[in-house]
C-alpha cells in the first residue's frame, strides 16, 4: 500500500477531511458543516479511511489543522486525531491553519499575491497573517501572524508590502471585510500537503502533549482557589 495521510481541519464551522498519498495526490476528500464537529468528524475520517481501503494503522501520518480558530472544534479536531494515532504509533503532524488557508488563497490566484488568511475569532477580532508563495516551503510569512479588531484590517493591510494582497477566510465573511475572494479552507489538501513539509523535516508533534494554537485565552478558566493561609 502507498503511503497515506488522513488529513483533517476543523478550525471553523466546516470541517474538511482529506486523503493524501506521499506525493500530495489527494485520494479522497470530503466536507461537512455545523454548529459543533462533534458528532461528524469521526465518521467523516472513517468514510475517508474506507474510501480508500485503509485502517488507521496502514497509515503513514496523520495531519491536523492546529489553529487558531474555533476552541471547540479544535479540541474536537485534534483528540480524533489522537485517538486514531495513539493505538497505532501513526506519526502526528499538526499544521497552522493560517498557514493552510494562506497555501488555499495561493492556489487559488495562481500565486502571485499576499495571500492574508482571516479566521475568525470572535469577539469581534480576526486571527490574520501575510503569506508569498514559496518554492520550498509553499508558503513564506511577510507579516506575523496575529489577533486584531475586525475594524483594523484595513489598516493593517496598508502597513503591508509585497504583492497585492487577497483576503479570505471566516472571518472576512463574518464581518463583511471588503474586496475579499471567496476561497473553501483551510482546506484539508493544504493541511496535509503542509504536513508533508513536516515529514521530510523529520518533524512529527509529540503525541501526548499537543495542544491547538489556540491564539488567546478560552472564555472559561477555572478560578484560583482563595488563600487561606
Amino acid at each position: 500500500m502507498p503511503d497515506l495521510f488522513l488529513c483533517l481541519d476543523t478550525a471553523t464551522p466546516t470541517a474538511r477531511v482529506a486523503i493524501l498519498d506521499g506525493t500530495g495526490a489527494v485520494r479522497h476528500a470530503a466536507e461537512a458543516t455545523a454548529e459543533r464537529h462533534s458528532s461528524h468528524v469521526l465518521p467523516l475520517c472513517a468514510e475517508a479511511l474506507r474510501a480508500v481501503g485503509a485502517a488507521p494503522a496502514d497509515l503513514a501520518g496523520i495531519a491536523c489543522g492546529g489553529g487558531p480558530g474555533s476552541f471547540t472544534g479544535l479540541r474536537v479536531g485534534l483528540s480524533t486525531v489522537k485517538g486514531l494515532a495513539l493505538p497505532t504509533g501513526v506519526p502526528l503532524y499538526v499544521v497552522s491553519s493560517l498557514h493552510a488557508l494562506a497555501l488555499d488563497i495561493l492556489a487559488a490566484r495562481d500565486g502571485g499575491v499576499t495571500a492574508v488568511p482571516c479566521l475568525d475569532a470572535g469577539k469581534g477580532e480576526i486571527y490574520v497573517g501575510a503569506y508569498v508563495a514559496d518554492a520550498d516551503a509553499l508558503v513564506r510569512e511577510t507579516a506575523a501572524d496575529c489577533r486584531i479588531a475586525a475594524g483594523a484590517l484595513a489598516e493593517w493591510l496598508v502597513a503591508l508590502e509585497g504583492p497585492p494582497p487577497a483576503v479570505a477566510g471566516n472571518g472576512a465573511e463574518r464581518h463583511a471585510v471588503a474586496d475579499r475572494i471567496a476561497v473553501a479552507g483551510p482546506s484539508a489538501v493544504s493541511i496535509g500537503r503542509l504536513a508533508l513539509l513536516q515529514r521530510r523535516r523529520g518533524e512529527s508533534a509529540n503525541l501526548r502533549t499537543a495542544v491547538p494554537i489556540y491564539g488567546r485565552p478560552p472564555d472559561i478558566t477555572v478560578k484560583k482557589k482563595p488563600d487561606r493561609r
